[in-house]
């Protein structure tokens, strides 16, 4: 035999008797004289032999085993790798949690838009609102901030009128010059109001200061005393005997901060209400004369609260 001979090729039958016999069913045959499977080293010896067979009876070649092993063996021819058919479902390859996610992904970006909207939304909501309390607010102290201002600017007038009258320069409540009344009213051009002295207060003096608010202090004596008590000089009791404050309208009655009251209501004209406050102590030592003094505060008190008007 060829060595050349490639294993499993197609030789010509030996035996010409069987080619003149009837085509047989069956296929390949196996020879009944080969040898069983040999040792490897037998293996090795008898590598180049070939195969060794005939041709059955359709004129095809019929395969002996010979007993070699094969150096590698032969993969059935069912992996296709890397081949898949559209027509067959659930092949290698395909992943069908991918496939529910693909289909379900138009409908979570649909439900995180609607979330989205509904979120930016309630922001907007909320903008807005404070948008409007924030523009509500700023009005508020825009007019408190004007008002305040209009007040500054008046008790810059009221010190500037009292130093052009007098000459004295004001900086601080305690040097404010002291006004002796020299007819029997009192006229306030700042306020724009007056005070009519009744008959049985003299030496009646006053001043305009603005140690928290405008304010209006006065000391007196009732009449007919044969001499000048110290409570009744302004020089000497710069506490005086009771004063007049002016407040703006819309801070009511009291002060927003501290919540102390302005004192007791007077007089209400334009934008300003008018409020009294008595001494809270007595100047004087002597017990006889805090008689004499609590008499005067009273008088004024009439005075400021009784005989107060507006003028032009």
């Amino acid at each position: 035999m060829d060595n050349n001979m490639q294993p499993f090729a197609p030789q010509p039958s030996s035996r010409p008797d069987q080619e003149s016999q009837p085509a047989q069913p069956s296929g390949s045959t196996i020879d009944p004289q080969l040898p069983p499977a040999m040792e490897p080293q037998q293996n090795q010896n008898n590598f180049q032999q070939g195969t060794t067979g005939s041709l059955d009876n359709q004129g095809g070649p019929t395969i002996h085993n010979t007993g070699v092993p094969l150096e590698s063996p032969i993969l059935a021819p069912t992996h296709f790798d890397g081949i898949k058919d559209p027509n067959i479902q659930g092949q290698a390859g395909t992943n069908p949690a991918m496939v529910a996610s693909a289909a379900k992904q138009p409908m979570d970006n649909e439900k995180l838009f609607k979330m989205l909207s509904i979120i930016f939304g309630a922001l907007a909501f909320v903008g807005i609102v404070l948008g409007i309390w924030s523009l509500v607010s700023n009005m508020g102290t825009s007019k408190k901030l004007a008002a305040a201002q209009a007040d500054l600017n008046n008790k810059n007038a009221i010190i500037a009128k009292i130093e052009a009258d007098t000459g004295a320069s004001i900086t601080s409540p305690d040097n404010v010059p002291a006004y002796a009344a020299i007819t029997d009213t009192i006229y306030i051009p700042e306020w724009g109001i007056s005070f009519k002295i009744p008959e049985d207060l003299e030496n009646v003096s006053y001043t305009v200061d603005q140690k928290y608010r405008p304010q209006i202090c006065f000391t007196g004596h009732k009449t007919g005393i044969k001499y000048f008590p110290a409570f009744a000089d302004i020089d000497q009791n710069t506490a005086t005997l009771g004063c007049v404050t002016r407040v703006a309208t819309y801070e009511g009655d009291s002060d927003k901060d501290s919540g102390m009251s302005f004192g007791q209501p007077i007089y209400s004209y334009g934008d300003y209400n008018y409020f009294y406050n008595a001494p809270t102590t007595h100047f004087s030592q002597d017990a006889s004369e805090q008689g004499l003094e609590d008499t005067a505060v009273q008088i004024i008190k009439n005075m400021v609260s009784g005989n107060i008007s507006h003028y032009e």
